[in-house]
C-alpha cells in the first residue's frame, strides 16, 4: 500500500509539472503566432504600397510635360499620396504592437533570470570606468575580477559588445558584470578613480 501512495504521489508531481511546461509553450506558441500575423499584416501592406509606388509613377510619368506644382495637385497623386501615407501609418502601428509582445516576453524571461540569480546570491551590476581608473587600456582579458564574477557586456562608444579579449576599456565604457552579491563593492573599486581609492 505504502509503495502504491509513493507512486500517486510521484505520478501527481509528473503530471503537475507536465501541465506547466505545456502552458509554458502554449503561451509562447501563441505569442508567436501574434507576432506571426501581425509580420504577415504588414507583409501585405507593403504590397499594397510598392502596387500604389507603381500607379503614382505612372500618372507623374504621364503628367511629366506639366509644372511640379500641377503635377502634385493632381487629384489622383493626391489621393495615392494619402493612401500611402496611411498604409505606412498602419505598418509602423503592428510594428509597435509588435515590438510590444517581443518587450514583455524579453522582460518575463529578464523577470525569471533576475529571481533565479537573486535565489543564487548574484546580481548584475554596471559600472561606468573613471577617467583614471586601472582598468583604462586593459583588455578584458587582462581583467581580474573578484571571485564569481563575469563580464557580460559592455557599451563601448554607443555600442553593445559581447565580452572579447580584442576590447581595450576607455573612459566612459559601462561594464555590465555578473558578480556574487558580497563582491560588488570590490568589484566597483576597479572601475572607480584611482584618486578615490587613496
Amino acid at each position: 500500500m505504502l509503495s502504491w501512495n509513493r507512486i500517486y504521489k510521484e505520478l501527481v508531481i509528473s503530471v503537475d509539472g507536465l501541465r506547466k511546461s505545456l502552458l509554458e509553450i502554449a503561451i509562447t506558441m501563441s505569442e508567436n503566432t501574434q507576432i506571426a500575423k501581425l509580420l504577415y499584416q504588414i507583409f501585405e501592406l507593403e504590397k499594397k504600397i510598392d502596387k500604389l509606388h507603381i500607379k503614382t509613377g505612372q500618372t507623374v510619368h504621364e503628367l511629366h510635360q506639366l509644372p511640379f506644382s500641377e503635377i502634385t495637385a493632381n487629384e489622383k497623386v493626391k489621393e495615392n499620396v494619402i493612401k500611402l501615407k496611411s498604409l505606412q501609418s498602419d505598418i509602423n502601428r503592428l510594428e509597435k504592437e509588435i515590438n510590444l509582445l517581443r518587450e514583455e516576453r524579453v522582460k518575463s524571461r529578464l523577470d525569471e533570470l533576475t529571481r533565479y540569480m537573486r535565489r543564487g546570491g548574484y546580481t548584475i551590476e554596471d559600472f561606468i570606468v573613471a577617467q583614471d581608473s586601472d582598468v583604462i587600456n586593459k583588455s578584458i582579458g587582462e581583467l581580474f575580477l573578484p571571485h564569481g564574477g563575469i563580464i557580460v557586456a559592455v557599451i563601448h562608444d554607443e555600442k553593445l559588445i559581447m565580452p572579447q579579449n580584442g576590447i581595450n576599456f576607455t573612459e566612459g565604457d559601462r561594464v555590465f558584470i555578473l558578480s556574487p552579491v558580497n563582491a560588488v563593492k570590490e568589484t566597483s573599486t576597479l572601475f572607480t578613480s584611482s584618486k578615490q581609492l587613496t
